[in-house]
C-alpha cells in the first residue's frame, strides 16, 4: 500500500509538472495570437490615419492598444516619421505590422509596432496553468488514490497472501495453497491453481525419488551384503591401481599372506610373486584391452616363507565415466599341491623316488628338443634275479633302493636318473666328453659293486651285484629318444654275452 500511494504520488507530482508546463506554453502562444489579432483588427483604422498622416487617429489607435492589458506599448508610424507612440514604447522589443494603403493594397504606407506585456501574459499564463493543475489534481489524485486502494485490495494483498502461503509450504509435502470464494474464478485464483498443479507436480516428482532413492539403497546394500560375504575374495581397484573395496574373504586371504590391502594393486602383491614381470604385464594388458582375463601366480607367503597359488580374474567394468576392474582371488594352493604330488606320483618310481620310465621320457625328450648334448647310460644289473628267487623280491627290492641311491650320490642335480623298468636303470648326463662319462661310468662300477647288507631271520647278508653299461650320444648316435636307447641297449647287450660288469660305448 505504501509503495502504491507514493507510486501514486510521484505519478501525480510528474503529471501535474507536465500538465503546468503544456497550459502555460498554450497560453503564452493564445497570447500571441491574441496581440497579432488585436493587430489586424485596428490595421484599417491605422492604414488610414497613416494615409492622411492624421496624427489624432493615430492617437487614438495607440491608446486603444495600450489599453489592452496584453499590450504594453505601440506605436504607429508612416513611411516619414512616427504618428503616435505612447509613453514606454521601446522599438527593441517592438513587434511590428505592416499597413497596407487604403486603396492600393500592394502598397506598403507605413507600421504598427507593438510591445507585448510579456510580465503580465507570463503570470496570467501561470496563473491559468496552475488553476488548470488543481482543477486537474483535485480529479485525478482521487482517482489514483481509489486505484491504489482497490490495487491493493484486489491484486497486491491476495497476492501476499498467495506468497505467505507458498513461502510455509514445503516442497514436495501435501500442502496446498488455500483459494477464497471471492477469488475462485479471477486471476488471482487461476495463479493459485497453477501453483498448487505445480506443487502436485513437484510432490509426485519427490515421491518418484524417494522411491527411486530407496531403491537403490537397497540395492546397494544388498549388492554391498552379497561383496562382503561372499566367500570369493575380490578386491574393487580404480584403473589407476587404487583399491576402494576390499570383501572380508579377500582381507583374510591377504592378511594370511602378509599382504597389505590398502596399497596399490598389483603393487601390494608383485612384491611377493615369484614372477612379478609376468603378473605386473598381465594386469597391464587386462586393463588397455578391457576383457576378461585368468592367470595363476605363485607367491612366497612372507610370514610363513611357504609358497602360496593364487588364481586371479581381472574384469573390467565402467561406472560414471570411471573405469574399474574387479579382481577375483582365489587360493589355489591345495590343488597345486595335489597336482603336483599327482605329477611326482606319476612321473616317480614308488620304490626307488628316481623318476620313472614315463617321467624320463618327458624330460629327455625336453632335452632333445632343445638340442641339448647329452650322454645315456643303460644300466642292467647283473646276477640280480639270483637273489629274488633265494632271498625273494623283499631282498631283490633293498638291493635296488641301495642302488638308487648309490646313483644318485654320483649324479648330480642337474643330471637324471631314472629307473628304467625292473633291474634297468637310465643316466642321462649333460656332457658328451668321454673323459668325463668314464669317470662316472667308473664310479657308477664301483658304487653298485659294493654290497648291500640285509638282514633275513636274524641273520646279516651281504648281497652283491654287477652292472653292465652300455652308453650312446644325443645326437652324434642318434636324434631321437628311441635311437639312443636301442645305441645303449646294443652296448649293453655287447658287454653281458662277453664279460659282464663292465662298461662300453656304442660303436656302429
Amino acid at each position: 500500500m505504501i509503495i502504491l500511494s507514493f507510486s501514486t504520488f510521484i505519478f501525480s507530482a510528474v503529471y501535474a509538472y507536465i500538465y503546468y508546463t503544456y497550459v502555460f506554453e498554450t497560453e503564452l502562444r493564445h497570447s500571441d495570437e491574441a496581440v497579432s489579432q488585436i493587430s489586424q483588427t485596428i490595421s484599417s483604422t491605422a492604414s488610414i490615419a497613416a494615409y492622411l498622416e492624421d496624427k489624432d487617429l493615430a492617437n487614438e489607435v495607440v491608446n486603444g492598444l495600450v489599453s489592452n492589458d496584453i499590450i504594453q506599448s505601440a506605436a504607429l508610424t508612416n513611411q516619414q516619421t512616427v504618428l503616435a507612440k505612447s509613453i514606454l514604447f521601446t522599438e527593441r522589443d517592438a513587434q511590428s505590422f505592416n499597413l497596407p494603403n487604403p486603396f492600393i493594397l500592394q502598397e506598403n504606407i507605413g507600421f504598427i509596432h507593438v510591445v507585448p506585456n510579456t510580465q503580465f501574459i507570463r503570470q496570467n499564463a501561470r496563473e491559468i496553468a496552475l488553476s488548470s493543475v488543481q482543477t486537474l489534481l483535485i480529479v485525478i489524485i482521487p482517482m489514483l488514490l481509489l486505484f491504489a486502494v482497490f490495487s491493493f485490495l484486489l491484486i497486491s494483498k491476495p497476492l501476499g497472501q498467495l506468497s505467505q502461503q507458498l513461502t510455509s509450504i514445503i516442497p514436495g509435502s501435501a500442502h496446498r495453497i488455500k483459494i477464497s470464494e471471492d477469488h475462485e474464478h479471477t486471476e488471482i485464483g487461476k495463479i493459485g491453481k497453477n501453483i498448487n498443479a505445480m506443487l502436485s507436480n513437484t510432490e509426485m516428482l519427490f515421491e518418484q525419488e524417494r522411491s527411486l532413492r530407496l531403491e537403490i539403497e537397497q540395492l546397494e546394500k544388498r549388492f554391498r551384503l552379497m561383496f562382503e560375504r561372499s566367500s570369493s575374495p575380490t578386491l574393487l581397484v580404480r584403473e589407476q591401481g587404487d583399491v576402494t573395496l576390499v570383501n572380508d574373504a579377500a582381507k583374510d586371504l591377504l592378511a594370511g599372506m602378509g599382504v597389505d590391502c590398502e596399497e596399490r594393486f598389483p603393487d601390494n602383491l608383485g612384491q611377493y610373486c615369484k614372477t612379478p614381470d609376468i603378473l605386473y604385464t598381465f594386469t597391464e594388458n587386462s586393463i588397455k584391452q578391457k576383457q576378461v582375463m585368468q592367470a595363476e601366480f605363485e607367491f612366497t607367503n612372507p610370514l610363513t616363507l611357504s609358497s602360496v597359488w593364487l588364481s586371479i580374474i581381472i574384469l573390467n567394468t565402467e561406472s560414471d565415466g570411471q573405469w574399474y576392474f574387479q579382481v577375483f582371488l582365489a587360493d589355489i594352493t591345495s590343488r597345486k599341491t595335489m597336482l603336483n604330488q599327482l605329477s611326482h606320483r606319476a612321473q616317480r618310481d614308488s620304490l626307488t623316488s628316481l623318476y620313472n620310465r614315463y617321467g624320463a621320457e618327458l624330460t629327455l625328450i625336453d632335452w632333445i628338443d632343445s638340442n641339448t648334448e647329452f650322454s645315456l647310460l643303460l644300466l642292467d644289473l647283473d646276477e640280480f634275479k639270483p637273489i629274488n628267487d633265494i632271498y625273494g623280491h623283499n631282498a631283490g627290492d633293498e638291493v635296488l633302493k641301495h642302488v638308487a641311491q648309490s646313483i644318485s650320490y654320483i649324479v648330480s642335480n642337474s643330471d637324471l636318473v631314472c629307473r628304467w623298468g625292473g633291474d634297468e636303470f637310465v643316466v642321462a648326463i649333460k656332457t658328451s666328453d668321454r673323459h668325463t662319462i668314464n669317470n662316472i661310468a667308473q664310479q657308477l662300477l664301483e658304487a653298485i659293486n659294493t654290497p648291500t647288507l640285509y638282514e633275513r631271520n636274524g641273520h646279516q647278508l651281504k648281497l652283491h651285484v654287477g652292472v653292465s653299461i652300455g652308453i650312446s650320444h644325443f645326437p652324434t648316435h642318434a636324434n631321437t629318444l628311441k635311437g639312443l636307447v636301442e645305441c645303449a641297449d646294443v652296448a649293453m647287450y655287447s658287454i653281458k654275452k662277453t664279460s659282464k660288469n663292465q662298461f662300453t660305448f656304442y660303436s656302429t
